[in-house]
């Protein structure tokens, strides 16, 4: 039996790679992204927005099916707390100089997920605290989304393209992504990000 998900994935990549990876698809924009089934996918969509929605999803349950557990008889200041400690690393993330590994970046992006469902919580359960939690959310997000916004073409830094965008190869759809000074093609399924990536990280690590 054909793995469903592998089918729309890699179908969707095919044919319209922006769509999963919602990032110009070349070396400089790599580490937005992972690779799953051959396909780069945009790790903010497919892993922040899944894992929240099973984080606050598992938390609703649990508080209907064992309302007494310890957890749910925490005040609401302590889900204030925990939210914001798991949002952290990631704020630790953005702000340090260099590139993370890929898996530590996913890791990164899971648990501000588990994070924000915590915020979250008491909005459902907790009438008296949803304007404060609402608050404390939107006061999370946006000015979250404006820094990526004011900081989404940073990364464009070095592209030989950069003031072709957004008419770079790196926003065709045609799955194929070649700059004018490089001989070789950068296409996301063949590795080649990776390896620009490790490369990035050892640097990282070494402290250069």
């Amino acid at each position: 039996m054909r793995n469903p998900l592998r089918v729309v994935i890699t179908r969707l990549g095919e044919e319209e790679p922006l769509l999963l990876s919602h990032h110009p698809t070349c070396r400089y924009y790599s580490h937005h992204t992972f690779e799953l089934y051959g396909q780069q996918l945009c790790m903010g969509c497919f892993v922040v927005y899944p894992v929240g929605l099973l984080a606050l999803s598992s938390l609703l349950v649990a508080r209907l099916v064992v309302p007494g557990a310890a957890l749910f008889e925490l005040g609401t200041p302590a889900f204030y707390g925990l939210g914001v400690a798991l949002i952290g690393p990631k704020v630790v993330e953005s702000l340090s100089a260099g590139r993370w590994r890929t898996q530590t970046r996913m890791a990164v992006k899971a648990i501000l997920a588990v994070g924000l469902a915590l915020l979250a919580f008491p909005f459902f359960f907790r009438p008296a605290d949803r304007l404060v939690t609402a608050a404390l959310f939107v006061g999370f997000l946006v000015p979250y989304v404006a820094y990526k916004g004011l900081t989404a073409l940073d990364d464009c830094q070095g592209c030989p393209q950069r003031d072709d965008f957004p008419d770079c190869t790196g926003m065709t759809v045609d799955g194929t992504y070649e700059y004018a000074d490089e001989a070789t093609t950068v296409t996301p399924a063949t590795g080649t990000d990776a390896a620009e990536d490790t490369t990035d990280d050892s640097r990282t690590e070494s402290g250069e």
